[in-house]
């Protein structure tokens, strides 16, 4: 999926994130994530962390981006997002976990 999304970033007709199903396989995938990631005692509280995230991020990036391609164009900032979000998730996954 993360291979998909490079790829299909850089297209021109590609969707907007917050089209329904880009959104809601965004929401259901973040949503695993986040339960997968949590302490075992926290994993819902994860799943909806990764879900607000996954909600919020679509919306605030796809008007972050839109702004960014009016000056730097659409390949460019889609490997400069791709980069971001790659560096943020090898954070979030590396981080040390606290026992809870």
């Amino acid at each position: 999926m993360a291979a998909a999304e490079v790829a299909g970033d850089k297209m021109k007709t590609a969707p907007d994130r917050t089209v329904f199903l880009g959104l809601l396989a965004r929401t259901i995938t973040s949503g695993f994530a986040g339960a997968a990631l949590a302490p075992s005692k926290h994993r819902a509280a994860g799943a909806t962390l990764g879900i607000g995230a996954a909600i919020g991020s679509s919306y605030l990036g796809l008007a972050t981006r839109k702004w960014a391609m009016r000056r730097w164009g659409q390949t460019t900032t889609g490997f400069v997002e791709d980069a971001i979000v790659f560096a943020a998730a090898m954070m979030i996954t590396n981080a040390k976990r606290k026992r809870f």
